[in-house]
């Protein structure tokens, strides 16, 4: 035990109990909310709660993350506590409204990806002005080491002799961080509209889901299209080997000629980037990058096909419809399914089926050495125990894909 001599404590024992700080429940569901409103990596945030908090379940921990439920300390046990909001009590304690982050983050996608669209129609017009192109053997990175300051000799020489070098260089680094950043904000938009209560009422599920990530998802596609559309110019691209941007162009051509040419289904353990697994077991993939959106291309195509029927407000989008019809959505060893969680909209969910099982067995067998992460979560799973798991018909299946 310690004795307190005038202001100083002496250690007898050398064990010190310190006491928890009566906001150190407020602080926990601060950073968490942190980690979901300005990272927007809602797993991130969930699992703050889960690991500070030992034995809390992931339901108690989303409630906590949405600010249904507080963390108060006792001031005796200094225990913290977790219970149900009371308004007027527990005002300190933070509290999203799903409604006005959705709306303002739509708000700068969109101001942001205006203002990219502007810039690339203003190097398109000093390109046509000046005829003059980029013909420098410079590799990708070998720009923006020089955009960067790092080589000012070289890099004042390219801004005084090819004006495109420098302008696009900015802009196409600036439109990558962009790209990146709306698709987080996107994907976190879906978690909210998919989790929060306030979208349980129908309008504003089709609201928010429509129109707000929609209207986001439709400036995300504009601003790759002028990207494009800019780097159609007669730029010098040959020595552009290794960066994501040159695999981007690449593959939308590659995705552009698959979609004029009708998509047809192809062979899983071809090993494609992305794809979506129907519920007959039929796999439709392409190849390319992130920012090639190839879930969205390949439902497109789909519809076009005349597989996806033309879609109602309720599915959003074509990739929403196959999402909603029990349709699996593959990304290299990641897959989800959001057939187990319709409940969370008061629908009957729709279960996966033995041909679905069948192909995602071979395929991660033959591809990943049988080792897959699943759901929202990412959880690493065998792909033997993901087939068990389903043909014993156990619960845990269900969950991997939920949360």
């Amino acid at each position: 035990m310690a004795n307190r001599n005038s202001d100083n404590e002496v250690l007898e024992s050398g064990v010190v109990h310190f006491r928890a700080g009566e906001d150190l429940g407020l602080r926990l569901m601060e950073i968490a909310m942190e980690h979901l409103t300005e990272r927007n990596d809602p797993i991130k945030a969930i699992k703050t709660i889960t690991d500070s908090l030992q034995g809390c379940p992931t339901d108690i921990a989303i409630k906590i993350l949405k600010g249904d439920m507080v963390l108060p300390v006792d001031v005796e046990s200094q225990e913290v506590i977790c219970q149900t909001r009371i308004e007027g009590l527990h005002d300190i304690f933070p509290k999203i409204d799903p409604c006005y982050w959705i709306e303002r983050r739509k708000d700068d996608i969109e101001n942001h990806g205006n203002s990219l669209i502007a810039g690339f129609k203003e190097l398109q017009k000093q390109i046509r002005i000046n005829k003059k192109y980029v013909t420098v053997n410079l590799s990708y990175e070998e720009i923006f080491k020089f955009v960067s300051g790092k080589d000012e000799n070289m890099l004042d020489y390219l801004r005084d002799n090819y004006y495109e070098v420098d302008a696009i260089a900015n802009l196409i680094e600036t439109t990558r961080k962009y790209i990146e950043f709306s698709m987080s904000i996107i994907k976190t938009m879906d978690w909210m509209i998919q989790t929060f209560d306030e979208f349980k009422d129908n309008n504003l599920f089709t609201k928010y889901n429509c129109e707000i990530k929609g209207g986001a998802s439709q400036m995300l596609t504009d601003v790759m299209f002028v990207l494009k559309e800019t780097l159609n110019f007669e730029f010098n691209m040959d020595d552009i080997e290794s960066d994501s941007l040159k695999k981007f162009i690449d593959a939308s051509q590659e995705i552009d000629a698959v979609i004029e040419k009708g998509i047809e289904p192809v062979n899983i353990i071809d090993k494609y980037d992305a794809g979506w697994l129907s519920p007959n077991g039929e796999f439709y993939g392409l190849n390319g990058e992130f920012a090639n959106m190839l879930h969205q291309q390949i439902a497109d195509a789909l519809q076009a096909k005349g597989i996806v029927p033309e879609v109602g407000v309720e599915d959003g989008n074509t990739d929403g419809w196959l999402s909603n019809h029990g349709w699996v959505k593959i990304h290299h060893e990641h897959i989800n399914y959001d057939g187990y969680t319709r409940y969370k909209l008061s629908k009957p969910n729709i279960p996966m089926t033995q041909a679905q099982i069948d192909k995602i067995y071979l395929y991660i067998g033959v591809c990943y050495l049988g080792k897959m992460k699943v759901g929202l979560g990412r959880e690493f799973i065998s792909a033997t125990r993901f087939r068990d798991f389903f043909e014993s018909g156990s619960e845990k299946f269900d969950k991997l894909f939920d949360w």
